[in-house]
């Protein structure tokens, strides 16, 4: 008897758990997470981050913020910082102007959605660019790239500039004053060449080589 009152003591006590269950939920899954609903300034849109893109134009980079859902464009919506403002800053409608040569993070906040792009940045635009020599030096024979070989101003406002050629074959030379004057290109087991070259400063510029064993 005593045995027949405990059974029936846990079989009620089962049910009023579950019914209990039944009425109010599992409160450890809500069905609807806090702060899914879609912002009142925004479009209603299942995207969780921005994507952020930029472009290198004359004084800085231009910004651009969008939903991936749709990508609806909502760069004059959002709001925009940088994560070092030493290094950059930006306004209301995304563009950045550099400061100082770094790495930065460029973010973008509309409504409860954003994003970030984190770049490596130069001060002056593509306008640093216009001011700046490039190119490849190859083998006159094989056409491999040459690495190692000494690229030099020899005359002119920007006599003395100098680098070497990296293992792609390629060579930079940056912030030189526009005008005329001779490069030359000298690598050990190659003969030395000159060329001359006019940097207007207006433009992208580039001068490629080859050298002859």
């Amino acid at each position: 008897m005593v045995l027949m009152m405990r059974v029936l003591v846990l079989f009620v006590s089962a049910l009023i758990m579950m019914t209990s269950a039944a009425c109010s939920g599992n409160p450890s899954a809500p069905s609807r997470l806090p702060g899914s609903e879609a912002p009142s300034s925004a479009p209603a849109s299942n995207a969780q981050f921005l994507s952020i893109g930029c472009q290198l134009e004359l004084d800085g980079y231009r910004c651009t913020a969008t939903l991936p859902t749709g990508n609806d464009d909502v760069t004059g919506l959002a709001t925009w910082s940088t994560s070092d403002t030493s290094i950059a800053t930006t306004n209301s409608v995304g563009f950045v102007t550099v400061i100082r040569a770094g790495e930065v993070a460029i973010r973008a906040k509309y409504g409860e959605t954003a994003g970030f792009l984190v770049m490596q940045v130069e001060p002056g635009g593509s306008r640093r660019y216009y001011r700046a020599l490039s190119g490849w030096v190859r083998d006159a024979q094989t056409e491999a790239k040459l690495s190692g070989v000494r690229v030099e101003i020899i005359d002119g406002t920007n006599a003395g500039r100098t680098t070497v050629t990296g293992g792609d074959g390629a060579y930079q030379l940056y912030d030189l004053e526009p005008g005329a004057f001779t490069v030359r290109f000298a690598k050990a087991g190659y003969v030395t060449t000159e060329h001359g070259f006019n940097l207007p400063g207006d433009g992208f510029n580039s001068l490629d080589a080859r050298l002859a064993r």
